[in-house]
């Protein structure tokens, strides 16, 4: 009998565990809820006001994955702390319908550029990951010389032109890369230009060759970029 009520009290208090975790996100709607969780992880969620009129959801399990189940709808950046827990979430905005659906971009600043991650390649075979600034300015991805080899690419394959640069005209060899690819988002067939590397330092631009084949949103308050596709000719 002893050994029965010991397993009985096991279950009762799983049972009210269960209820607990079943409860933890409380509030009479979807921004209640995910106020409620802010308040008990103790993190920080900017972007809340975007969250209107949406109805209650279900959400089970830590109070981490309720947060990330009621978050779904939406479009939102993450930050952890060393030990992986999150410090701040930013809500971006509601996710639109799969057809409209557009690629963000997390970005940084460094002083007044916002700096983006991509990864490329000049022949699809060697693949340079680096930090681009975005430039709606540029014409074409800019990138210095010493790129060129790195990249896969020869001297054979380019053509030489003038292009005007912050340190005044200078000899850009334009040529293309293969494919450049961003958050998931493979751009094929990107055109380039090569500048002397005492002309541009470390400076590598995400020029219109790409950007020019989406409409661009940016965020400067949640330091987004949001690309949709625009549709083909």
């Amino acid at each position: 009998m002893k050994g029965l009520l010991h397993l009985t009290g096991v279950f009762v208090l799983m049972l009210a565990a269960t209820v607990r975790a079943e409860n933890m996100a409380e509030g009479d709607d979807l921004f209640g809820q995910i106020q409620s969780l802010q308040e008990q992880m103790h993190i920080e969620i900017t972007g809340l006001e975007r969250i209107e009129n949406e109805a209650k959801a279900p959400a089970r399990g830590s109070l981490e994955q309720q947060l990330i189940q009621l978050l779904r709808p939406f479009n939102y950046m993450a930050s952890r702390n060393k030990q992986g827990k999150i410090e701040h979430i930013a809500i971006i905005g509601k996710k639109q319908p799969r057809e409209n659906r557009g690629i963000v971009l997390p970005t940084r600043f460094e002083g007044k550029h916002l700096i983006v991650s991509v990864a490329l390649s000049g022949d699809g075979r060697l693949w340079q990951t680096l930090d681009m600034m975005i430039d709606t300015g540029a014409d074409l991805v800019v990138l210095p010389e010493s790129m060129i080899g790195e990249l896969g690419l020869t001297d054979s394959q380019f053509t030489v032109q003038k292009m005007q640069t912050a340190n005044g005209v200078a000899d850009a060899r334009i040529g293309m890369l293969q494919a450049l690819k961003m958050a998931g988002e493979t751009v094929s067939n990107v055109e380039v230009a090569f500048v002397a590397d005492r002309l541009l330092g470390d400076t590598k631009l995400l020029g219109m060759s790409v950007l020019g084949r989406y409409q661009i949103t940016i965020d400067d308050t949640y330091q987004s970029i949001t690309l949709f596709r625009k549709a083909s000719p």
